[in-house]
């Protein structure tokens, strides 16, 4: 896994693709609002993680990574691939 999520974070959604479903938006620098953190999830294949700043991944059936909100990155299907994305939202601390 490239970096790790939050502590404090709670998911709340998740979209999955393959090679024939991803979207030219995610091929395309994009990011995610403020607050949101995304883990991409890799079932089968391989995926090419593109991330503004540091070095490209990949990520390889049964692996992880991480980006974190707002950070600029894209992905790209490496041949046939299976994945998804968990979107989590850092969460109030208690108020007690």
């Amino acid at each position: 896994m490239t970096d790790m999520l939050p502590k404090n974070t709670v998911h709340y959604a998740t979209s999955r693709f393959t090679h024939e479903t991803l979207p030219d938006k995610l091929r395309k620098d994009h990011g995610t609002k403020a607050g949101v953190w995304g883990l991409l999830v890799v079932q089968s294949g391989e995926l090419l993680l593109r991330r503004e700043g540091k070095e490209d991944f990949v990520i390889t059936a049964g692996e992880t990574a991480v980006f974190a909100p707002q950070e600029v990155h894209s992905v790209e299907a490496m041949g046939s691939v299976e994945f998804e994305v968990q979107f989590h939202r850092q969460e109030a601390p208690d108020a007690a």
